[in-house]
């Protein structure tokens, strides 16, 4: 039954609207659209995002909404995509030129994660999210695009070991890593009691992923 769901989601999830197919004009609008839905989901939570609140705010029909993204499905799982896309697009205008090394590659990359968690959008759309995903199947994959798409991140940025880590060693280490900082969230961040013992964190934090990253297997 589980794998015949599955299977169902997918096909659904295959039917939407490929971006090669689009004019200019069209990626535009579906661009607007996302912006909206994802603004609704900060300010309001996800119980605000229907079809009918994503076109009214973006000022088109709801069969607008719909030709691009044909259930909530695709929508929210385009969502998670474009959230990190946003991010990804941050990072990369931010990312100072004078950068030398893989390490410091690295631990610049592991700061910037950190810095952008604490900001109040991000901080309440991270737990928005993990607060739904344990109630909505739909949540849930989004969630898991969103996440599959930070740990393939974090493996591109993570600095050459010699002897080479494994390729399942390194994904594993992406995923540990990924966890410490998403994990940070419920230390530090708005509206969070500071604490003395607490001094260093961050540079503690980005400390343990370095040395997650380039240890040597046993």
């Amino acid at each position: 039954m589980a794998a015949t769901a599955s299977l169902e989601s997918a096909q659904r999830l295959e039917s939407k609207v490929p971006e090669t197919t689009l004019t200019h004009k069209g990626l535009s609008r579906k661009t607007a659209i996302l912006e909206v839905a994802k603004n609704l989901l900060v300010e309001k939570g996800f119980a605000a995002i229907s079809f009918r609140n994503v076109s009214k705010r973006a000022d088109v029909t709801v069969g607008n909404v719909t030709y691009y993204f044909p259930t909530k499905e695709h929508l929210m799982d385009e969502l998670a995509a474009y959230i990190f896309d946003r991010w990804e697009e941050g990072f990369r205008r931010r990312k100072p030129d004078d950068l030398h090394g893989a390490v410091e590659i690295f631990d610049y990359s592991i700061r910037y994660m950190i810095e952008e968690n604490k900001r109040p959008g991000t901080n309440a759309l991270l737990q928005e999210m993990w607060a739904m995903a344990s109630r909505s199947e739909i949540v849930m994959r989004m969630l898991d695009t969103f996440y599959a798409r930070v740990r393939h991140w974090i493996l591109e940025v993570m600095p050459p070991v010699e002897p080479p880590l494994s390729d399942h060693t390194r994904k594993l280490r992406a995923a540990l890593i990924t966890a410490q900082i998403e994990g940070l969230i419920v230390l530090i961040g708005p509206r969070r009691i500071p604490h003395d013992e607490m001094r260093g964190l961050e540079d503690a934090a980005v400390e343990a992923a370095r040395r997650l990253a380039t240890e040597p297997e046993a």
